[in-house]
């Protein structure tokens, strides 16, 4: 049998709450680009429309584990909202003043609020004491990832931590993947993906590591029925078990 020696984590959803964390922020972003539009402009456009583009329920915050919110990234989230927006707006790709504002309100609203999504020191600690090699690939950016992982005190758990801007592309593409392989010196069949929806699930099968290990809540909410539901957790803290009964783990 291959034996496993690297796990790569996705973080929202996975590390950190995703609702708990982020929410607040996405709310921040689509008020922010709501003030942009003129009021004469009409076509009604409402913080409402905009979050359930991405997959967030503004009134009950609920979340849907295959949405945009969930797998995406600001770069996608951007690019549906300005289909949203009337004509003739500002790209909110290009134009550096909306960039600058959301980054100015991602710090605001993000810093010292990151959730962690159960215990996470004691299982990760767990399996690096065991000999796994830990990273992190986020479709969030490489700094707003090491901030958050920072506040929950388990950062230096983790080498490498790739962003979607990390020059690596975003997941589902395999690049970033491939990149914790290749600074742990393990071969994708000696890897392990640990993740919550399609866009992680996606990244593993285009990568082709060992197996992908998914974080969900119920297994009927597994980004993909070809997951086993014999490898999804609830949390974080059942992976160690996990990789015993797997044979990955003395």
């Amino acid at each position: 049998m291959v034996m496993i020696k690297s796990l790569v984590f996705d973080k929202d959803g996975v590390l950190l709450d995703l609702i708990e964390t982020w929410l607040p922020v996405m709310q921040g972003m689509a008020e922010y680009t709501l003030s942009l539009v003129p009021a004469d402009s009409g076509r009604p456009v409402s913080r409402a429309m905009l979050l359930t583009s991405v997959g967030i329920n503004d009134e009950t915050g609920r979340v849907d584990p295959n949405g945009l919110f969930a797998r995406g990234s600001f770069f996608e989230i951007r690019a549906v909202w300005q289909t949203l927006l009337p004509a003739g707006m500002i790209n909110l790709q290009e134009d550096e003043t909306y960039r600058s504002e959301v980054k100015n309100i991602v710090r605001e609203l993000g810093r010292g609020n990151a959730v962690a999504k159960g215990d996470l020191l004691t299982p990760l600690t767990l399996l690096s004491d065991a000999g796994f090699k830990l990273a992190v690939l986020t479709n969030d950016s490489e700094g707003s990832a090491r901030q958050g992982l920072e506040e929950v005190g388990v950062a230096h758990l983790f080498d490498p931590i790739i962003g979607a801007d990390s020059g690596h592309g975003g997941k589902p593409d395999p690049s970033g993947l491939l990149h914790c392989c290749t600074m742990h010196g393990s071969a994708p069949a000696e890897t392990l993906m640990i993740g919550d929806t399609s866009a992680d699930y996606d990244a593993a099968i285009n990568a082709a590591v060992r197996g992908f290990v998914c974080i969900a809540d119920d297994p009927a909410h597994r980004p993909d029925a070809a997951i086993a539901e014999s490898d999804v957790i609830a949390r974080l803290s059942d992976l160690p078990d996990l990789l015993v009964r797997r044979g990955n783990m003395t």
